[in-house]
């Protein structure tokens, strides 16, 4: 598989192997070995899993990142169902092209790329770690947090997961696939940073992740359900319930989904797609404008991402594009209420 990657890229790159094969496996083990492996006199060093597809512009766009983020850390990936999914799709639906990773359980590694002291010095301090920790992801989270090394998100991914197994132990838990991935859009200029909440659809359950604004050492963001913190997307629960009526009474998605997907898991489908509709219009006054193919394919890996486990895989390929049908209309309702309401 890292052979295969290496011929997909146009670049010099170095295969980096497990340093124990026979161990018990460990992803932080071959990460300390990948971070160490820079080329000397370089700025910045990216890492990434055999697992993935690139897209065809991954180091060029890279190497952009590099000149224009010199202090920050960059991926290129993240998983269609975590909170830094659910940040690149309010981004994507609001025209941005970069946005601040939001995540407090693991950076994304699948494509990682670190200012080139900052590879170095993880590598060297997680080392010791190797006993005892196998998350890579997860110990790189700690590290940034504790260096105070910003995370961008590119939008769109530029690479998809393709391991169906996993070293870390996580092939049982879920599927793992891209946000929102592809092989030929590069992000735009747009930087998304400076937000406090974020719409997100886990198991079949629509919430809003909250920066606790409270906490000054790190960031902290709280998980709770959308009708306890409504308000901060600019719309009430009157009109996300109005909404709703208005469309399940017109559009025949609704009675074709619940044969294969269970009637609540639908409504809040529908919830935090308008919510998303609302919180992406609210940043639209930064001057970006959305680029609809990019808008439509977030929306489409929403209702499949946040529906895992809860609902069987083959009903889940049977509904995508029920789901996806429905989750576009939320998001222009919630975009239309916001613009038809007085300001705030």
């Amino acid at each position: 598989m890292a052979s295969n990657l290496v011929g997909l890229l146009d670049g010099d790159i170095k295969v980096v192997m497990d340093p124990e094969p026979g161990g018990a496996p460990s992803p932080l083990r071959t990460s300390v070995e990948a971070w160490a492996a820079y080329e000397e006199g370089a700025t910045h060093h990216l890492v990434l899993q055999d697992d993935i597809a690139p897209s065809t512009d991954l180091l060029s766009v890279a190497r952009s990142a590099a000149v224009r983020f010199p202090r920050s850390a960059v991926a290129f990936y993240t998983n269609w169902d975590a909170p830094d999914g659910a940040a690149v799709r309010m981004g994507a639906l609001a025209g941005a092209g970069w946005v601040s990773a939001i995540d407090e359980i693991y950076t994304p590694t699948l494509a990682l790329m670190l200012p080139v002291e900052h590879a170095a010095r993880f590598s060297e301090e997680a080392s010791p770690l190797v006993s005892t920790r196998r998350e890579d992801d997860a110990v790189m989270l700690d590290y940034l947090q504790r260096h105070h090394v910003p995370v961008l998100l590119a939008i769109p991914n530029l690479i998809e997961h393709e391991g169906r197994e996993s070293i870390a132990g996580n092939s049982s838990e879920r599927w793992r696939s891209a946000c929102r991935h592809s092989n030929s859009d590069r992000p735009g200029s747009g930087v998304l940073t400076g937000f406090d909440a974020v719409p997100y659809y886990r198991e079949g359950t629509a919430y809003a992740l909250l920066l606790d604004t409270e906490s000054a050492d790190r960031p902290v963001w709280r998980r709770r359900h959308w009708r306890d913190a409504e308000g901060v997307f600019g719309v009430d629960a009157a009109q996300v319930d109005a909404g709703w009526h208005e469309w399940s009474a017109c559009d025949p998605t609704l009675q074709r989904l619940q044969r294969l997907i269970d009637l609540s898991a639908v409504r809040e489908l529908w919830n935090v797609a308008y919510l998303l509709g609302a919180a992406s219009s609210r940043l639209r006054n930064r001057g970006w404008t959305p680029v609809e193919h990019i808008r439509s394919a977030a929306l489409n890996t929403l209702g499949v991402g946040g529906l895992i486990p809860v609902a069987k895989w083959h009903d889940l390929h049977e509904a995508q594009p029920l789901l996806h049908r429905l989750a576009v209309a939320g998001a222009d309702h919630g975009a239309s209420a916001l613009a038809d309401a007085p300001a705030r």
